[in-house]
């Protein structure tokens, strides 16, 4: 758990677990929970052709979630980043353990929470403005490696990958892996790494 200058509280969850939750410093203090990129599942969406509501959004990533990682979409909580001109969109998934069940506890506490975010979303949200129409952008943790391709300025792929200091692969060869599964050109992309081990990338 930390506090910012903001007076909004972190309470981060890892892949082993969710930290002790302390009571608020006072009634309705923000908190903000986020969860390791080691948790969550990433996907992009194609754009649908005739959806009209934000309900059949959530119906069709709920069935490709289902297709694509074979799990019941009921467990977890999705969310989509539905840009209005972009073919493709940036999908995740958290664990409705954390994103519910957690939430409702630190509610039940007496915290007024702001958000509930994956690291690779916020770090994102942090540095989009930052990138170009072609980028990689990384969040190189200690838990994980979130590979984001970004070509024309849509999305192209995603994947979560070991920590760096563990992955059997550099951060370059696991991009150029990415790439080719994306169908992206390696050369085009302007990599931004971010995160605790960005210098293992170099």
């Amino acid at each position: 758990m930390s506090l910012f200058n903001t007076e909004t509280a972190e309470m981060r969850i890892s892949r082993n677990g969710v930290e002790p939750l302390p009571n608020p410093p006072h009634a309705g203090a923000m908190l903000d929970i986020l969860v390791s990129d080691a948790l969550v599942r990433y996907w992009i969406l194609e754009r649908p052709a005739g959806v009209a509501s934000a309900a059949e959004l959530d119906l069709y990533a709920a069935d490709r979630f289902a297709e694509v990682f074979g799990d019941d979409p009921e467990a977890w909580v999705l969310r989509v980043d539905p840009l209005p001109q972009a073919e493709r969109w940036l999908a995740c998934a958290v664990p409705a353990i954390f994103a519910v069940d957690v939430a409702r506890a630190a509610e039940d506490k007496g915290w007024r929470l702001r958000s509930v975010q994956p690291r690779f979303v916020r770090e994102y949200n942090r540095h989009c403005r930052d990138l170009g129409r072609d980028a990689a952008f990384c969040v190189a943790s200690s838990e994980s490696t979130t590979i984001g391709l970004i070509s024309d300025g849509g999305w192209r792929g995603i994947r979560v990958h070991p920590p760096l200091g563990d992955a059997a692969a550099s951060f370059g060869a696991l991009l150029r892996r990415d790439c080719r599964q994306a169908g992206v050109a390696f050369d085009r992309l302007q990599p931004t790494v971010v995160g605790s081990l960005r210098a293992a990338a170099r």
